[in-house]
């Protein structure tokens, strides 16, 4: 690209280019101070356990799952509006099962969310009496709101599939903070039925580890380093890595590496089922494409057909709102910008 049209593209870049190589070079700094992977590796192996997986044989996983199905649940939202409280937010969740047939295979829920509707803007006021501004106020309702939609999903699947594997796309300390009431039933009748439930954490944003596995140097990373961060190549793939247990936790957390990709997922489960966790992790290893990402299979499945894009919620809005009702009060003037 020609440096005129560039400037024209990006003017004042100058100033950005050089803050971008400095953030370079500190990250590059960065990376150098954590050790070679054998230090880190033996670091590693002072704080936690490594353990292999395996891909699982036909009858291995017919002897895991003994005719029940496998059940992937996962949640989507997407917002339309300018500002509070002129929006609305539609969410949606779906429980897919392996079943086949007998209309088993996929429970939905739908709803929307919008400040402008009475019995939504009452709850948006009892948020703000816990001293949150109305934007933040909106922003826990919406993750309260998908949070119980997929519990509630994942409920009607156990009470419908009776799934021996129950796999949510993310972790369980979302829907125990935002939904506890639904997950704890959801909860309880999962370990009452021997439903074995994993949590699994594609992008981790957690920071737990830094303290464990420290990274030394002058840059004093420590504690700050993100978990992802730490764990990034440091696991072979179909490898897995877990931290000594502390003592009293509700719920168990590893990390594995399910394909060539560098990067290790989180998978939560619950301490009482901790004899099916190796199986149902090698189950996961085994349907998880050996050249993708890392993420299993079935939950890339769920997520792509629960997701809702900007496309259709514009073909709702186009279809069942009356277009001056849209322009009112969900159109930002800044989408009307010409340049």
């Amino acid at each position: 690209m020609e440096k005129g049209r560039r400037a024209f593209i990006f003017p004042q870049v100058d100033g950005l280019v050089s803050e971008l190589k400095e953030l370079n070079n500190y990250l590059k700094k960065r990376k150098q101070v954590q050790g070679s992977y054998e230090a880190r590796r033996r670091e590693a192996r002072q704080k936690g356990l490594f353990f292999p997986l395996r891909r699982l044989g036909r009858d291995e996983i017919e002897d895991f799952f003994r005719g029940f199905p496998l059940v992937g649940v996962d949640g989507s939202l997407n917002t339309v509006g300018a500002s509070f409280p002129y929006t609305v937010t539609f969410f949606r969740a779906l429980a897919r099962s392996s079943r086949v047939g007998a209309g088993g295979e996929q429970i939905w829920v739908y709803q929307i969310f919008s400040p402008l509707l009475p019995e939504h803007r009452a709850k948006v006021e009892e948020k703000l009496k816990l001293r949150l501004d109305p934007e933040e106020a909106v922003a826990r309702l919406r993750w309260e709101t998908l949070a119980a939609l997929e519990a509630e999903v994942g409920k009607r699947a156990l009470e419908k599939e009776h799934p021996r594997l129950l796999l949510w796309d993310g972790g369980f300390a979302r829907l125990e903070t935002h939904a506890p009431s639904i997950w704890n039933d959801v909860k309880s009748r999962a370990l009452g039925e021997g439903v074995v439930m994993l949590g699994i954490t594609e992008e981790i944003a957690t920071s737990v580890l830094g303290g464990a596995l420290p990274v030394p140097g002058e840059y004093g990373v420590g504690e700050l380093a993100a978990d992802r961060e730490i764990l990034y190549g440091l696991l072979r793939p179909g490898e897995g890595f877990q931290r000594k247990k502390e003592d009293r936790e509700k719920v168990g957390r590893v990390y594995v590496r399910l394909a060539r990709h560098p990067q290790v997922i989180a998978v939560d489960y619950f301490p009482e089922q901790s004899e099916d966790l190796l199986p149902a992790l090698n189950f996961l290893y085994t349907i998880t494409p050996e050249h993708g990402r890392g993420f299993p299979f079935w939950l890339d499945l769920v997520d792509a057909e629960v997701r809702i894009t900007r496309e259709q919620v514009e073909v709702l809005l186009a279809n069942y709102l009356d277009p001056a009702l849209a322009e009112v009060y969900f159109r930002p003037l800044r989408a009307r910008r010409d340049l």
